[in-house]
């Protein structure tokens, strides 16, 4: 009886003992990880990081100095050319205002020496003491005319200097500032009562306000040195914008700078350098329903190369024999698998075009998750 117990005791240990070695082998030996060819589209593309400006924009600076008078429209308003944006009030020194007076109340004093030195000669000529064509009558004569001219131009100074306006002949001239193109008010960079740099100073003019057209928007971005070398206007782009981040907006590319935009700024250092170019995108293709305002920040992805309907794998899964790139097949070997070389195309950096040695719907083993390099 003991002897039975025993013999049934030693085989229930012998059976367990087995099933448990089989169940942790073939837990040992885990699946191996399989992806699955398929059919998908592979662009390779260069990435422009800038915003979006008007085409077309004007700064509004003044040819007098003075002070902002008045301010006849504000940020957001549509303006049309010629439509009065801002009048500068002269605010001469009490030195130039006298220099102004003084001038022309000498030109007036010349001016009447001239008409008394013609009006001598004239009495001569009409007694027939002197010829018409006497040499200082006709001079004395151009001397009235050029004096004339000379006071006209010190009272138009003097006006200027005193109001703001002045005419010339037929023409008026005025410290009004209009706009010079139809479009929209960007930006009010002064107010009422601030002094005025003009353009004919030696200093850098005042800008008053910009106009721009805000029908015609363009992108203005840059990119690598690396993707300026192979773009060329023309190419297809995508934009997409930071206030619409799902909305794609299509363009072309219109113009890729010929040199680095830091590289010709002479305020750089010989330590600088940025090797960025610049890039503009133009015929862009808004919804009619999106608002869109001047400095919103947008990335540009230019299309430089595209496969449609081609062999598609992940480039990780890729293992290389020297510089052969090889994938795994899964197999009834020992190992599991067995190496197939394939000729790839096209890749974006994390998809690969597969030319052949795969085909669509093929399986095989991801080489990423084995466990050993690349080799």
């Amino acid at each position: 009886m003991n002897k039975r117990w025993a013999l049934a005791a030693f085989i229930t240990l012998a059976a367990g003992s087995g099933y448990y070695y089989l169940n942790q082998t073939s837990q040992s030996e885990p699946s191996l990880p399989l992806l699955t060819a398929h059919i998908g589209t592979i662009e390779k593309q260069a990435v422009a990081v800038g915003k979006i400006v008007p085409a077309h924009s004007v700064s509004i600076k003044s040819q007098i100095e003075g002070i902002v008078g008045e301010i006849y429209h504000r940020e957001g308003e549509q303006v049309t050319a010629g439509m009065p944006l801002i009048k500068v009030r002269p605010n001469p020194t009490p030195q130039t205002l006298t220099d102004a007076t003084t001038a022309l109340m000498q030109s007036e004093a010349g001016l009447e020496s001239a008409k008394q030195t013609l009006a001598n000669l004239d009495s001569l000529v009409k007694q027939q003491i002197v010829p018409n064509n006497y040499g200082e009558y006709i001079q004395a004569k151009s001397d009235v005319k050029s004096r004339i001219a000379d006071v006209q131009q010190k009272k138009q100074h003097l006006a200027l200097i005193q109001s703001g306006e002045a005419s010339v002949g037929d023409a008026k001239l005025t410290s009004t500032i209009v706009a010079p193109i139809n479009g929209t008010i960007l930006n009010l960079k002064v107010e009422i009562g601030e002094p005025i740099i003009s353009t004919e100073s030696s200093q850098a003019a005042t800008e008053m306000m910009s106009v721009a057209d805000m029908k015609a928007m363009i992108f203005k971005g840059s990119v690598s040195e690396h993707d300026a070398a192979q773009l060329s206007v023309g190419m297809p782009v995508t934009l997409t914008l930071a206030p619409y981040p799902d909305a794609v907006i299509e363009g072309t590319l219109n113009k890729v700078a010929v040199q680095s935009q830091k590289l010709n700024d002479s305020s750089v250092t010989s330590t600088s350098f940025d090797n960025g170019f610049e890039v503009e995108v133009g015929n862009i293709r808004f919804p009619e329903e999106m608002t869109i305002r001047s400095g919103f920040s947008a990335t540009a992805q230019i299309i430089l190369q595209k496969a449609d309907q081609v062999t598609v794998i992940p480039e990780r899964a890729l293992r290389f024999n020297g510089d052969s790139p090889e994938i795994l097949i899964p197999d009834d070997s020992e190992q599991g698998f067995s190496p197939r070389k394939v000729s790839l195309g096209l890749s974006d950096g994390i998809n690969v075009e597969v030319l052949s040695g795969l085909s669509q719907d093929e399986e095989f083993i991801d080489n990423s998750m084995m466990g050993a390099p690349n080799a």
